[in-house]
């Protein structure tokens, strides 16, 4: 491994670190979901001012007790500690270290696909808002509005930037038309979809966080990218929902988080390339696909 793509896991792994700080504090932060928290938050402890700034060193969840630089180094850390808070002897979720390679890998995929330029930091950006969005809203059935509509605003400023400039390539928005067109076929659809239901069945079926999602993804990667997302979502979301009654008993009428699912097709849209793309393309459309 040469020592640029060094750099790029352990730029990936510090990263990953701020984005579980995101995933613990952004919904911590908010008094509705105080103190139910997956990370091994105490219940019983007193409740502590929280943001993704404050405080600014990184506590215990259960404990909140400061914690050292040494107990701060990514991935390893927890295994040097065996999974546990080096003062209470809580047990640390797998889902720190995960997450920091999570970051890791898509760093060094997304910098060896497409570059040190401005499309890769912007597609980097990106994937890193897409994973805190997956595990808060696997945890709190929430997509927070701190992420999507800033995201979706700074979508916007690029579309226009490369209306003028073209200084960002595929997969992202070559002009403002795109994006338009990427943000009616994405929070549009999801949006008609979404009052249709709530209108037939009297009950939410989707909430307005995934529009907003579909919002933020639609503009900046356009029609396409909006169109793969909710198509190849929908059908993992499907699969994904019948694996949860089945194993875990869970009811149809229970909701399901379809965050998750939006996320994972919108980064194997970026990522897979052309091949899969037009694969399942040309499922949707019933022709040939062209590899």
């Amino acid at each position: 491994m040469d020592l640029l793509n060094l750099i790029y896991i352990l730029v990936g792994l510090i990263i990953g670190s701020f984005l579980n700080v995101c995933i613990y504090r952004i919904p911590a932060a908010r008094e509705e979901f105080y103190p139910d928290s997956p990370y091994g938050q105490d219940k019983e402890a007193a409740p502590i001012e929280l943001s993704v700034s404050k405080p600014a060193h990184s506590i215990c969840p259960n404990c909140k007790h400061r914690l050292l630089w040494r107990h701060n180094i990514p991935a390893l850390s927890w295994l040097f500690l065996r999974g546990k808070c080096a003062y209470c002897e809580k047990s640390i979720p797998f889902r720190y270290p995960a997450v920091e390679l999570i970051s890791a890998l898509f760093c060094f995929y997304t910098f060896n696909l497409f570059g040190l330029t401005a499309t890769g930091f912007v597609i980097y950006a990106l994937t890193c808002s897409l994973i805190v969005i997956a595990f808060i809203d696997f945890d709190y059935y929430i997509i927070p509005n701190v992420i999507s509509l800033p995201g979706t605003a700074i979508a916007a400023g690029i579309a226009v930037i490369n209306e003028f400039t073209h200084i960002f390539s595929d997969p992202i928005v070559p002009g403002v038309i795109p994006a338009l067109w990427g943000f009616l076929m994405g929070a549009g659809f999801l949006w008609i979809v979404a009052e249709f239901y709530l209108r037939i069945r009297k009950m939410e079926g989707l909430g307005m966080g995934d529009v907003k999602l579909l919002a933020m993804v639609g503009v900046l990667l356009g029609p396409t990218g909006a169109f793969y997302t909710i198509s190849l979502g929908s059908l993992l979301g499907s699969i994904g929902s019948i694996i949860l009654i089945v194993f875990t008993r869970r009811k149809a009428s229970q909701h399901i988080p379809f965050g998750p699912y939006l996320v994972t097709a919108t980064l194997l849209y970026i990522y897979s390339g052309n091949l899969l793309i037009n694969w399942w393309m040309g499922i949707i459309t019933g022709e040939h696909p062209d590899f």
